[in-house]
């Protein structure tokens, strides 16, 4: 069985087209996640709204730009008990997880500090795949998820500003990773632990 990978991307709150928001105000407001092999096949799926509580009501920008509502996020859970969600279902599944960036990893820790949280899963290894991506290609410019589709004459599937779109989007770019610049950015421990299991599959 080849080896499983989780890849997350979040949706937040924002506000104005093109305008630098510092990371503390800013809140998940969609978990996006896919369970997939190095292939690209995706076999599982995981994802959620989640309730903003600092700035509750999504500006009309945010909206348009995700697609995202108010009633969406009204009636979805908030940070602490969506992330209580991924825990569960990333538990037992995978030994680190993956984003497009360091961004959504930011986004977590961030939130996580801000209530005092604990999870699972934001203790787990993180692999950039973005820059997996880069080192493999040797693209320097042109790096967003929509350029690196096109790169390799991808179309983008779905909706754009997504998270679960995005999620899936970046699953189809995994055969084009060289697995070597996966393991590089995972800790000697995970990668032996990876090999480990794959050597009883």
């Amino acid at each position: 069985m080849s080896e499983r990978i989780v890849i997350c991307d979040l949706e937040a709150t924002c506000w104005v087209d093109g305008e630098s928001l510092p990371i503390d105000d800013m809140e998940v407001i969609e978990i996006g996640c896919v369970l997939c092999d190095l292939a690209g096949n995706i076999t599982e799926e995981f994802t959620t709204f989640v309730r903003p509580t600092k700035f509750p009501i999504l500006s009309p920008f945010c909206t348009q730009l995700t697609s995202i509502t108010q009633a969406n996020v009204d009636n979805a859970p908030h940070f602490e008990a969506a992330m209580g969600l991924l825990d569960n279902w990333c538990a037992q599944r995978v030994a680190f997880w993956s984003s497009w960036g360091n961004y959504d990893k930011r986004l977590l820790l961030n939130q996580e500090q801000r209530i005092a949280g604990s999870f699972s899963f934001t203790k787990l290894p993180h692999v950039n795949l973005k820059k997996a991506w880069r080192r493999t290609t040797k693209q320097r410019r042109h790096n967003g998820l929509q350029a690196a589709l096109s790169f390799h004459e991808l179309a983008f599937e779905g909706t754009a500003h997504r998270a679960i779109f995005d999620a899936k989007n970046t699953a189809r770019l995994l055969p084009y990773i060289s697995r070597g610049e996966i393991n590089l950015q995972l800790p000697p421990r995970c990668v032996a632990q990876i090999e480990r299991l794959e050597g009883i599959q």
